[in-house]
């Protein structure tokens, strides 16, 4: 039985072999809900991995000649885990399952920002910080695109 969990990343990311990565997951016992609480938990398994990709697509990061690298588009990747995949607990019911390598075969669907609040998530980050930016996107629902379509998806983001 696999271990259903997000791996927050950047469509950028996405481009390549995702490698040593940490994704977040309920813990044992979540994943032994069931109906409505276990798709709670899944979903806010979701909502804090994607929290987690926005603090880490907003932190201050420089390219290499020093210049402020702008911020990457985040990613939300729905990812079936094999269950003997190492975990340490991360808050209370959930936790971070690190994978080596992700096998595009085990993603279950995409989640990304719409196009306009994404733009406007970088406009508040350049104008107010990147905790307004970080508190635009949480207040905002992703996208999902099945596993099919991450060809299409990363040429329309070219």
């Amino acid at each position: 039985m696999a271990i259903r969990c997000y791996i927050p990343t950047t469509l950028t990311a996405l481009r390549s072999t995702l490698t040593d990565v940490r994704a977040v997951a309920p813990d044992a016992q979540g994943r032994s809900l069931r109906g409505e609480e276990f798709e709670s938990a899944e979903f806010d398994a979701m909502c804090i991995a994607a929290a987690l990709a926005a603090n880490a697509v907003f932190a201050p990061a420089e390219t290499e000649t020093g210049a402020e690298a702008a911020p990457e588009r985040r990613a939300i990747v729905a990812y079936d885990a094999p269950e003997s995949s190492p975990a340490a607990p991360l808050t209370e019911g959930f936790e971070l399952i690190t994978l080596a390598v992700v096998e595009m075969a085990r993603v279950a669907s995409f989640h990304l920002d719409e196009d306009v609040v994404w733009d406007e998530a970088v406009q508040l980050a350049e104008d107010a910080g990147s905790s307004a930016a970080e508190d635009h996107l949480g207040a905002s629902d992703l996208l999902w695109y099945d596993s099919s379509e991450l060809e299409q998806l990363l040429g329309d983001q070219a």
